[in-house]
């Protein structure tokens, strides 16, 4: 905004003209110095004069404070990018929650300017600590550096007047002083005594009681604390508790003489603190409502200064409830301080002052020896001269020395051990001694024992030598002993062999003549077999001759049966008969040769005769053959034609048919190749949604279990668990290598990994992108080997992907898959299949589970595309620990014992409460590295350790079909809740409800109790929603704050989306990342979860508890489906609508909503398509109405500027720039956008609203989605010429007889929505539409006004419009000569027979009372009629008419028309200034003119005769009268200067406060219009009183200089 921009380069330069120029030069020497940027300087820059501009803003007294320039405050507001009306509110009043309602208290001038400097304060404070972060950063070293801190401690001060800042100076060094004491003597000490060491005690001057004194519960801080909270606390209050609660401790000083001062006994001596003014210092100013303003700062580098603080409201336990104070802060500084000393290494520098006088050569040995008392030094010589300074743990100094008891019994105790091992060297005990768990010592002996030791080690180790020597012989012994052995068998072997060959030469004699003698008698059978079969077969040839002769008369008459055939055949053709003739007359032929021949043939042998009947019947069966034949032909003859014309037809319908099928397949391809491309963003949806759930928890099984089943059914081995900072170190150990590994009785070589906690041991090692089993259809050529699926064991190195029959580094491979020939992934949405299509084959594949198939799909995808850089990125040392072939979580682990012997001497034990593994590592190094790893810490528990529960104790638990309820013990950790079946936790828990940051818990509800009897509380987790019941309130509570502050301080994880988010803001090539991860581009196809994490649990807000909305995730998934579908919605605007009610209903929803519009407009195919123009339109209606979180912002500008760079000259760049053009003025909307607005935002135009005035004026206006009414009101000002006017005017909402008026800061376009809203549910009267309307609000000036002008105008219309209405008292007469000035005004000169206007449009008519039978008080319209009262809305809604009963009879309304008509006629002649002039004269003559009538009922019980019921209620410049409604003379008048408050304490109630204690109190529905018009008038007198005063003083200052 270039006014914007001005103001700001304005306030700037003004603020540094203030600076010498040589100090600014050095500044942004400095500045470029320290790498800070332009910017950066801009912004200190642009906060300084911030600063120096909160200066100018002054205030004075209206009702509270009020800003006295407001166009300082608009300075200001434009240079910190917030909202002016925020700012001065923030300035003049306090905000404050009560009972979940916010109550607004305005603030006196004193604690407006306090406020306004404790803003400057921390805007100064906070630029202060963002330039020391800033060069940190800057000078930081690697990450691996390391730090030496300089604390220099500042002394004791004691003035003759300390105060505030001495008391705290002074505690600081008493607590310093009192760590030095601690970690010196009280450690050393402390150390003996726990010990039992016998040694000479050393006073020391322990100054704890000093320190408690100060900071304990009731200690003066806390005193201090307390009183600087009490809003009637005084320094003298405070004073006199101190006095009480300590004057008897012995560290406290109480003065003898009553003053204003208090002691204390340091530990440098006594010092005494005045306290006047301490609890105004004491008091820090900067309140929530403060920082909440500057957190909504659209200016990153102001959210970055307030991003660290927390405000108490979002605070959790006692910390919320208190608000800190200068001491407060002080002392967590302080503690902060103490806590990283506790954490360091500290090496103390004392420096001594010879002398007082600084002068050199002189020593005063009195004054270095009371510094060095006072400092310690004296204590610390004697605990060195008297001390042990060696000391060991019994276990360690016995594993060091056993060497020297080598006759020490195996099972001896560790004590006993060092006792015996110690006496042996010194009896007399002199220079050591024996505590509870270690050995002290003093040098000497350690070394007497360190000598001892090496010469014992050389003994050992000769004995060592010996025993390897003599090993060696054996190994040696055996082997010659073995090659014995080998000699002995072969010789054995060569004899027996001989043996064998003699017995089977024996054998094979034998078996020669047993054959013969069986040969012999199979001849003979076979002879007698050959007899018989001859006779067998002269028998069957004279049966066959008989059944020849049977056949040939058969062959005859089927000849015969043919030759008829075949005459019939001839009939159909005649050419075909003669040749059937010709050739049934050469088969008889042949026939009646065939019988000479036979006749002939029977003298023949039996052989021919069968020849010659195999002859004949083979010429039969040719003959047959031929008529056949012949047959045949002359059917295809006359077939033939016909079929080659089907088979043509068929050709060519084929032909088409295919062609068809290539088209179609080629659409198909073309929209497989954009489904996969969708499918991949939606499966990397689902793989990081995945793995953000993994990441979350792992929640147990959610089965319910009766208390019979439960005892039983649970395993007797306790749950082990490790406290949080070993469990964080075990989570962050990672170890890897071979480890030979015991299964069964063989060593198995194994590939192991440490991570995350968990020791997992695989067949080969892990070196792979990814590795795992999969399913592959087999490759062979036949049909069954294709068909069948084979589990293969997957490896993806670089671009190959090989597969193995097994996971074992030795397995055979099968094949391997060049990725980079990949065409495409294909995949089916029906199943887990996918498929890797290669330009020859395609490589079918399945996996088991939903999640491997994502991730293979995703990374091959990844690896097809990925260049080589990518490649780079993609290799990581990441483990599937899905592959693993068994693991061992590192808590269950009990011990971890070597077992090494001769044979394996780097093998150890790992001991679980499930099994025994045996392993044993390649080098005695790296077996004592995993054995370091493994070893179980020192610190687990079974169970849930006392010190990590939180809470406990009996709850009753609903099932899940809310049916049964059972009584549990729960207990509550730092990380989940568990509950038993009893109190006794050593059993292990029926189950455990695991705890994120994303779960909640509802608090009990008041009606559900009255309902159901108990106090229940509700838990939504990941998997389910838990209810539990308390017996009381209080109980209940405590349980939702305790579960409430562990789900506050769990981790928050972010999403794979919002690393993805930080990833693309600093990465250098962006476009990489959008190509590798097309989860954040757009897509077609609906999503399976949200981008972001979403709270757990339906959705239970105020707002949408009554519109069904189910869970966030449920609703985030709709929303973008409602944007997938944008194409196919012909008026979209409706689902727009939807989509910002949902974002203003649900808000947590509203970043979500931002995620899912940037993505589906990221690296778009079609910038300028329908869906991405439509998406476009709802992130255009999003930013006017919504602002993301800060970080999300962020990404969006980022986004903005990149589509702008990347699509120019197309829609979608024309609505990024309309986009970020929008977010720079965005401001907290009340409703979702209407029609019209929706209409013009997507149009990216601005909205035109029609304002209406009196005389049916229509004003034209150009808004956008932030313009306020007030600027509205000045652009109307300004357009019509009375800018200047003293009057005050505004807008108004109007609809038939309802008027209110619209405060300056509400946006117009909230007002046209609440229109439109109005219109929907039929909330008007009369059927009248509502309208903006522009007049008159304060009446300041109305005397001197003229007439002829556009502002007398407007006095002329509104006193007519307060005639009709019936708020202006006079008599039938005044009325009667009012109405015909009015008529002569708008008709002009009287005409017989023309009245044709309605009385009533110019007349009032007689109104009903207000309230009909019984008064009614119940609330507005939530979020609609805010400020219209129940009655009047009940009265709109139901279309009340009263307006048409005028409450006149007939007879009257003619009189008054007669009437009216005479005055008429006299004015004749008229003109229009004339009568506008005389109709005004009348209405000024009632004193009361200027002010605004409202009618009130007067309510109070105890004063009934004081006034009557129906009253005016009449708001002027100088006073509040009361009227009695028709009145023109106020039953009472009260200036503003006796009016102590007014406001509202009930619905449709106004109560007003008098001086001294009188009060009033009033039935009204315009309560907020009355509160806002006597707030005008009010603020208006002081400022015209405040600038009378500023012209008098520079009168008098110009009279003084003359």
């Amino acid at each position: 905004d270039p006014s914007q921009s001005a103001i700001c380069d304005l306030s700037i330069s003004r603020s540094l003209y203030l600076l010498c120029n040589h100090h600014i030069t050095s500044s942004q020497v400095a500045f470029e110095t320290m790498m800070f940027t332009p910017e950066n300087s801009l912004d200190v820059y642009s906060l300084l004069a911030t600063i120096l501009h909160l200066g100018n803003i002054t205030f004075l007294t209206a009702g509270g404070a009020t800003i006295n320039e407001k166009s300082v405050v608009d300075f200001v507001a434009v240079l910190l990018a917030v909202d002016t009306y925020a700012l001065g509110d923030v300035l003049t009043t306090r905000s404050i929650t009560l009972r979940g309602e916010e109550i607004n208290t305005p603030l006196s001038c004193e604690q407006a300017e306090d406020s306004r400097d404790s803003l400057a304060m921390a805007l100064y404070a906070s630029v202060f600590r963002w330039i020391l972060i800033k060069i940190n950063a800057c000078i930081k070293g690697p990450e691996t550096y390391r730090t030496i801190s300089v604390l220099d401690i500042f002394g004791f001060e004691n003035f003759l007047i300390n105060r505030f800042e001495q008391f705290n100076i002074n505690f600081a060094n008493e607590k310093l002083q009192n760590y030095f004491n601690k970690h010196i003597f009280a450690l050393e000490q402390n150390e003996y005594t726990r010990e039992g060491i016998t040694w000479s005690e050393i006073e020391w001057v322990d100054n704890g009681e000093c320190i408690d004194l100060i900071e304990k519960k009731l200690g003066v801080l806390s005193l201090l604390d307390e009183e600087s909270r009490f809003p009637k606390g005084t320094d003298d209050s405070f004073l006199q508790k101190i006095h009480n609660t300590h004057a008897k401790h012995p560290f406290y000083l109480k003065p003898q003489v009553r003053n204003t001062k208090f002691g204390i006994s340091h530990y440098a001596g006594e010092v005494m603190y005045d306290t006047q003014g301490i609890l105004e210092k004491n008091r820090d100013t900067f309140r929530e409502d403060v920082l909440l303003l500057l957190k909504d700062s659209k200016k990153d580098f102001i959210y970055d200064l307030f991003e660290h603080m927390t405000p108490a409201s979002e605070q959790r336990g006692k910390a919320a409830k208190k608000a800190k104070t200068v001491s407060g802060q002080f002392k967590e500084s302080l503690a902060s301080l103490m806590s990283k000393l506790g954490q360091s290494n500290p090496y103390f520098v004392r420096c001594i002052k010879p002398n007082t006088k600084k002068l050199p050569g002189e020593f005063n040995q009195e004054t270095v020896l009371n510094q060095l008392r006072y400092s310690g030094m004296m204590e610390t010589v004697k605990i060195r001269r008297a001390g042990y300074p060696v000391r060991r743990v019994f276990s360690d100094f016995l594993y060091r020395y056993r060497v020297l008891a080598r006759g020490l019994p195996a099972g001896v105790e560790a004590k006993a051990g060092c006792v015996q091992i110690m006496e042996h060297y010194d009896k007399a005990r002199a220079d050591w001694q024996m505590g509870q768990t270690k050995v002290f010592m003093r040098e000497g002996v350690e070394v007497i024992l360190e000598k001892a030791r090496v010469r014992e080690l050389g003994v050992v180790a000769r004995v060592i030598q010996s025993r390897v020597l003599g090993w060696l012989q054996r190994r040696r012994y055996l082997k010659t002993k073995l090659m014995i052995l080998r000699i002995q068998k072969n010789f054995k072997a060569i004899v027996y062999r001989n043996r064998f060959l003699r017995v089977r030469r024996a054998i094979i004699v034998f078996q020669k003549y047993e054959r013969a003698r069986v040969a012999r008698r199979e001849l003979a059978r076979l002879k007698e077999e050959k007899r018989i079969e001859e006779e067998r077969r002269r028998e069957e040839e004279r049966r066959r001759e008989e059944e020849r002769q049977r056949e040939l008369e058969r062959l005859e008459l089927q000849l015969k049966q043919e030759a008829e055939a075949a005459a019939e055949a001839a009939a159909k053709t005649e050419k075909m008969e003669a040749e059937l003739l010709a050739n049934a007359e050469k088969l008889e032929r042949e026939v009646a040769e065939m019988k000479a021949q036979m006749a002939a043939s029977q003298q023949k042998k039996l052989e021919e005769a069968r020849l010659q009947q195999e002859e004949t019947a083979r010429m039969d069966r040719e003959a047959k053959q031929r008529a056949m034949a012949l047959d045949k032909r002359i059917q295809g003859s006359i077939e033939a034609k016909r079929i080659a014309q089907e088979e043509k037809e068929k050709r060519d319908a084929e032909e088409r048919t295919r062609a068809d099928e290539r088209r179609v397949l080629l659409e198909e391809e073309n929209a497989r190749i954009e489904a996969e491309a969708e499918a991949a963003a939606i499966s990397q949806i689902a793989e990081l949604d995945t793995k953000l759930q993994a990441e979350l928890e792992d929640e147990e099984d959610e089965a319910e279990r009766s208390a019979e089943e439960e005892g039983g059914s649970h395993a007797s081995s306790p749950q082990h668990d490790e406290d949080d900072e070993h469990a964080k170190e075990d989570m962050n150990v990672y170890h890897e290598g071979y480890i030979n590994i015991k299964a069964g009785h063989k060593w198995k070589r194994r590939w192991c990994v440490v991570k995350e906690g968990t020791f997992s041991y695989f067949r080969g090692k892990q070196d792979a992108l990814k590795s795992g089993w999969l399913n592959k259809k087999g490759g062979g050529t036949g049909t069954l080997s294709r068909r069948n699926w084979k589990r293969r064991y997957f490896v993806l190195r670089d671009n190959n992907l090989s597969y193995h029959e097994a996971d074992d580094e030795a397995s055979k491979l099968l094949g391997t898959i060049d990725l980079k020939a990949c065409k495409h992934i294909v995949t089916s949405s029906k199943s887990l299949e996918f498929g890797i299509e290669m330009s020859h084959r395609t490589y079918h594949i399945t996996a088991e589970r939903e999640d491997e198939f994502t991730e293979w799909v995703d990374l091959l995808r990844k690896v097809i595309v990925a260049s080589e850089h990518d490649m780079k990125d993609l290799q990581t040392t990441g483990v599937d620990m899905r592959n693993a072939v068994g693991s061992i979580e590192l808590s269950s682990i009990d011990s971890v014992a070597p077992t090494g012997g001769n044979a394996r001497p780097n093998s150890f034990t790992v001991v679980t409460p499930e099994r025994i593994t045996e392993c044993e590592g390649e080098t005695p190094e790296e077996a004592l590295k995993w054995r370091s790893i493994l070893e179980p810490q020192k610190n687990q528990f079974s169970g849930p350790n006392r010190a990590a529960i939180l809470e406990r104790g009996w709850l009753t638990k609903e099932t899940r079909s809310g049916k049964l309820r059972q009584k549990r013990w729960f207990v509550l950790t730092e990380k989940d809740i568990r509950y038993y079946k009893n109190a006794d936790t050593r059993q292990p828990p029926i189950q455990t409800i695991k705890l994120n940051y994303l779960c909640s818990v509802e608090a009990p509800d008041e009606n559900t109790h009255k309902q159901e009897g108990n106090w229940s509380m509700t838990l939504n987790t990941r998997t389910r929603t838990f209810r539990f019941a308390a017996k009381s309130q209080v109980d209940a509570t405590r349980w939702c704050s305790s579960i409430d502050d562990v789900i506050d301080n769990l981790p928050v994880i972010p999403s794979a989306f919002e690393k993805l988010v930080d990833e693309l803001r600093s990465s250098k090539d962006p476009d990489r990342v959008y190509r590798i991860n097309p989860i954040l581009t757009q897509t077609t196809t609906e999503i399976t979860s949200a981008l972001l994490p979403l709270p757990y649990g339906q959705v239970n807000t105020p707002r949408a508890r009554s519109k069904n909305y189910g869970t966030r995730q449920e609703e985030a998934l709709q929303l973008f489906g409602s944007l997938v579908q944008a194409e196919t919605i012909t008026d979209y605007v409706p689902v727009i609508q939807g989509i910002l009610q949902t974002a203003f209903d649900l808000p947590d929803l509203r970043n979500e909503i931002y995620c899912q519009l940037i993505k589906q407009t990221s690296n778009v195919k079609h910038p300028d398509g329908l869906l991405t123009v439509r998406t476009w339109q709802v992130l255009s209606c999003m930013c006017v109405c919504f602002l993301p979180l800060r970080k999300f912002k962020r990404f969006l500008s980022w986004h903005l500027k990149r589509v702008q760079a990347q699509h120019p000259n197309t829609e979608s760049a024309r609505f990024a720039h309309f986009c970020e053009m929008a977010i720079q003025k965005t401001k907290t909307r009340d409703f979702p956008p209407s029609r019209e607005e929706i209409a013009a935002v997507s149009a990216r135009k601005q909205l035109s609203v029609s304002v209406y005035s009196f005389g049916g004026g229509v004003c034209p206006i150009k808004i956008d989605s932030s313009t306020t009414a007030q600027q509205v009101v000045e652009k109307l000002c300004v357009g019509m010429g009375v800018e200047k006017s003293l009057n005050k005017f505004a807008l108004f909402e109007v609809c038939g007889s309802l008027c209110k008026n619209i405060e300056d800061r509400v946006i117009i376009a909230d007002t046209i929505a609440r229109f439109e809203r109005y219109q929907v549910h039929g909330i008007n009267e009369g059927g009248e539409k509502w309208k903006l309307f522009f007049k008159v609000f304060c009446f300041f000036d109305i005397k001197d006004i003229k007439m002829d002008g556009i502002e007398g105008g407007f006095l002329y219309e509104q006193a007519c419009d307060a005639v009709h209405q019936g708020r202006f008292p006079a008599n039938a007469q005044k009325l009667t000569r009012l109405s015909a000035l009015r008529l002569q005004f708008k008709e002009g000169n009287y005409k017989a027979g023309q009245w044709s206007t309605d009385l009533f449009s110019f007349y009032p008519v007689k109104k009903k009372p207000m309230y009909q039978g019984d008064r009614e008080r119940s609330g507005t319209l939530r979020g609609t009629l805010r400020g219209l009262g129940t009655n009047t809305l009940k009265r709109i809604k139901q279309g009340d008419d009263s307006h048409v009963n005028t409450g006149f009879s007939e007879q009257e309304i003619q009189n008054i028309k007669m009437a009216i008509s005479d005055q008429w006629k006299k004015l004749k002649g008229m003109n229009l200034q004339v009568a506008m002039e005389q109709y005004m004269e009348v209405v000024r003559e009632w004193a009361g003119y200027g002010a605004t009538l409202f009618d009130v009922e007067y309510t109070a019980e105890k004063e009934n005769g004081r006034f009557p019921r129906e009253l005016w209620l009449a708001v002027s410049k100088d006073t509040v009268d009361i009227y009695k409604r028709g009145d023109s003379e106020p039953l009472c008048s009260f200036p503003y200067a006796h009016i102590t408050s007014f406001g509202a304490p009930a619905n449709n109630v106004y109560k007003i406060v008098i001086e001294p204690q009188d009060s009033m109190s009033f039935d009204t529905s315009q309560v907020f219009e009355i509160a806002k018009l006597m707030k005008a008038y009010i603020n208006g007198i002081v400022r015209s009183r405040m600038k009378a005063a500023k012209l008098a003083k520079t009168k008098q200052a110009g009279l003084a200089g003359e």
